[in-house]
């Protein structure tokens, strides 16, 4: 790099001595092992259409020399501008880089080509953010399954680790490095609750001007970044050769999906680098922009195969054919397209904190195949729900739903929940879309203001994308309430909340509603899903309990899951994690996350165990932290140490 540090990669080359053009893979989950196992088919799926595969680790983890205290700060930018231009500069590449990768990689992707390295020519990242704040803090609501829990502990756990060992003994002295100076990355978050210079940095929202490589985007309805495909689409240059790809998945890769129909995305990926790090006319670029999987209806359930709908392309997002249709919150529970004109309507509730399970999304940033959102019924006492009529025909909608309600509270913070549901005439209740908004959070992500308690306040609520058809005979159903339990942390305030809804009041929710689905282009013609490889280990069958004490008023939710396996390199690793979320109806200011991971790595040469927890509690005024790691090496305790945190809680 060019401060010196060096990182550490692994080469996978095609059969031949040419040169080849390179494709960079970038993580902090350890190429050695963790990583190794979920890339390596992968790499050589591109080695046998010619592609270099370089699988990089991230400034300070894994082989990679140097410190990490946070992830995707600028500096792995920078670092990635280096890598790519010095690979490029190797007499076995043409000189010719693309990057590719799944949730970190597919950031690592995007946020590389923002600094414009001149020989980064094509990107095609997977499942990505462009908005780091927004995707840790759900409108302004801080999430607790990845921002304070399970993935602080994981990659606490994950630090502790060495790197595979070399003969000359370098990894000796990296490890040294790691343990002595990273961090838990959840320091640095606690300490930045509102939108800033640190969050900017991990956004290539603030970037994508900058990007000149052709980009092709991979989302997933079921995925945690639902909408940032989308805005990532449209704000690139119009200039840039791009690509939008939107299909029925949780954030799991296509070719291995659930729920829905697998296809082979690593061969539209090469027909992607075919083109623009070749140069072959591979008709990539003579087909429709857009693809997407236009939802339907599914039986409610975790964990399921198969996804009702279709693929359909277009060329444009949002859909120019696209009409927005308001439909107005009735106090009497209806939903239609009459504006109120009565005076002083209004319906209250309680907020409880433990509203949100049907959800289920917490578990889906996991990478598990579960996490599906359940039946909203559930929810619905928790709520104030508004039902249309039965539809007489079917009814698409794709785009941007957007909320705007009339709110007030007795609470100076609170927040207001809005879901888009889809309301089966005999069976359970499906969730279309969602998004929630901390109240104090308005008008500025950078300076919350609190509520004014009993004074009317307009807020407005956009909704994750979705394009989803509604089929005749059903309702079209809207759930408000002020949480979303356990994917975001709850606000500490007990409140009772009121939406207005008469004529000075207009709430209600925009749809945006096609009437002719056929977009007049020819569907995505995609090549079925190879076989999935023979497992190289056992998984642990994954627990999500509800735990509610019957004579009190906590709640919690418990997730457990893990496994083992052997890399091809022979690495044999062993991962498990706990996870406990858990509020109380009476004072949810008393809400709490617990984690821990075990990651066990055995090198043949080096046997490791490494153990870290995770606690984070809240009050009234603040959060406390407490992040622990123990390391044992062939056997020994070799490093332990705690990391304690507390800061004002502010308006979360």
């Amino acid at each position: 790099m060019r401060d010196g540090v060096e990182l550490s990669a692994d080469l996978f080359y095609p059969e031949s001595d040419d040169p080849a053009p390179l494709i960079i893979k970038y993580y902090p989950y350890r190429k050695d092992d963790l990583l190794r196992g979920l890339t390596v088919d992968r790499a050589s799926y591109y080695a046998a259409h010619g592609y270099i595969t370089a699988l990089l680790d991230v400034r300070g983890t894994g082989a990679s020399a140097g410190v990490c205290d946070r992830m995707l700060r600028r500096q792995e930018w920078e670092d990635g501008y280096d890598a790519v231009e010095w690979l490029a500069a190797q007499p076995w590449c043409t000189g010719a880089v693309g990057m590719t990768g799944v949730s970190y990689g597919g950031y690592s992707s995007l946020l590389t080509a923002a600094q414009a390295p001149p020989s980064l020519k094509a990107i095609a990242p997977i499942y990505a953010g462009w908005d780091l704040y927004e995707n840790s803090h759900h409108g302004g609501m801080w999430q607790t399954s990845i921002w304070t829990g399970a993935y602080n502990a994981m990659m606490t756990a994950l630090s502790g680790a060495p790197p595979a060992p070399d003969p000359e003994g370098a990894w000796l002295e990296i490890w040294e490095e790691h343990l002595a100076a990273n961090k838990p990355w959840l320091d640095t978050w606690m300490r930045n609750p509102v939108d800033g210079p640190v969050w900017h940095e991990g956004s290539v929202r603030y970037g994508l001007e900058n990007i000149r490589a052709a980009t092709f985007i991979f989302g997933g309805w079921h995925d945690i970044f639902v909408s940032d495909p989308f805005y990532m689409y449209m704000g690139l240059s119009p200039d840039v050769p791009k690509k939008l790809m939107m299909g029925p998945y949780l954030h799991i890769a296509p070719n291995i999906g659930v729920p829905g129909e697998r296809f082979d995305h690593l061969h539209e990926i090469v027909r992607w680098f075919d083109q623009h790090l070749k140069g072959k006319d591979t008709g990539i670029s003579d087909e429709p922009p857009i693809s997407m999987w236009v939802r339907g209806y599914d039986q409610p359930q975790a964990r399921r195969d198969g996804a009702g709908g279709y693929w359909r392309s277009e060329a444009d997002w949002p859909l120019a054919r696209a009409t927005d249709h308001t439909l107005y919150l009735q106090p009497d529970g209806r939903l239609d397209g009459s504006a109120p004109s009565g005076g002083e309507d209004r319906v209250s509730y309680t907020y409880d904190p433990a509203v949100g399970i049907s959800t289920m999304g917490l578990i889906t940033g996991l990478g598990a195949d579960v996490g599906l959102p359940i039946d909203q019924r559930r929810d619905a006492a928790g709520s104030v729900v508004f039902l249309g009529e039965p539809l007489e025909a079917d009814c698409e909608v794709t785009g941007f739903p957007e909320a705007t309600l009339f709110v007030s509270s007795t609470a100076e913070i609170t927040a207001f929940s809005v879901k888009l549901i889809d309301v089966h005439p005999d069976g359970p209740w499906a969730l279309v879309s969602r998004a929630i908004k901390n109240a104090t959070q308005r008008n500025s992500r950078t300076d919350p203001e609190p509520l004014v308690p009993g004074q009317v306040t307009e807020i407005t609520i956009e909704l994750e994308a979705v394009s989803y058809t509604f089929e005749a005979g059903h309702r079209i159903g809207v759930m408000i309430s002020s949480a979303d339990f356990p994917l975001v942390w709850p606000l500490p305030q007990n409140a009772v909340n009121t939406i207005h809804m008469d004529a000075d009041h207009p709430s209600g929710i925009s749809l945006p509603v096609v009437s002719r689905p056929d977009s007049g282009l020819p569907p995505p013609d995609y090549r079925t899903a190879h076989p999935l490889p023979d497992p190289r280990g056992t998984g642990e069958p994954t627990r999500w309990d509800l735990v509610e004490d019957l004579a009190g008023t906590e709640v919690s939710v418990v997730i457990s899951m893990g496994g083992n396996s052997t890399n091809d390199n022979g690495a044999r690793i062993r991962t498990h994690t706990d996870f406990k979320v858990t509020t109380d109806r009476s004072d949810p200011a008393n809400s709490s996350v617990e984690a821990g991971f075990r990651f066990d790595v055995d090198h043949g040469t080096s046997r490791t165990e490494v153990r870290s927890s995770t606690r984070v509690v809240g009050s009234s005024d603040s959060f406390h932290a407490v992040t622990a790691s123990e390391v044992r090496a062939d056997g020994k305790p070799h490093f332990s140490r705690t990391w304690h945190t507390s800061v004002p809680r502010g308006f979360l």
